[in-house]
């Protein structure tokens, strides 16, 4: 799973995105710091953009992540929710470290991702079966409540249900 959100606005903003979203579809079966790293070179002719990549393995119940930028990254399991780490820096531009991180995560679970156009002073504890609907309810409630101004927003929710 990723989100990328291109620096500023517009079609220059777009064109980072759409980069990001190209180097993600042809590396998916690569480790997350090879993804992020190729992404890093591809994106230097762009904006740059501020990247989230996740990946979810269900046999080792983890789920690994490489954040760069302002993208936001939550699990929640449990009731609790755990925000992932994201380094300073622009993918395409300036980045200290390329770290991935892995997280338990035993289904079932949420997991939110989302761009900086969404505020981050929001629990889900604040909206009583929320957690049990539909991904899309969720970020959409997300969106309605939690949106800055004029900024683009991505949210991004996965759900992982026990087999």
């Amino acid at each position: 799973m990723m989100v990328a959100d291109g620096l500023g606005h517009g079609m220059f903003a777009a064109e980072a995105s759409n980069a990001a979203i190209d180097i993600f579809d042809r590396l998916a079966d690569r480790t997350l710091t090879d993804i992020a790293q190729t992404m890093h070179v591809a994106l230097r002719k762009t904006r740059g953009a501020a990247v989230g990549i996740a990946c979810y393995d269900r046999d080792l119940g983890t789920v690994s992540f490489i954040g760069v930028g302002n993208v936001a990254s939550v699990i929640v399991d449990d009731g609790v929710a755990r925000r992932m780490v994201s380094h300073n820096g622009t993918i395409g531009h300036t980045v200290h470290k390329f770290q991935s991180f892995a997280y338990k995560a035993t289904a079932p679970f949420l997991m939110i991702m989302a761009s900086d156009g969404l505020g981050m002073a929001w629990t889900l504890d604040s909206y009583p079966g929320l957690r049990s609907r539909h991904p899309s309810l969720i970020a959409g409630v997300l969106y309605r409540d939690f949106r800055r101004g004029l900024d683009d927003v991505t949210v991004l929710v996965v759900r992982e249900e026990e087999r």
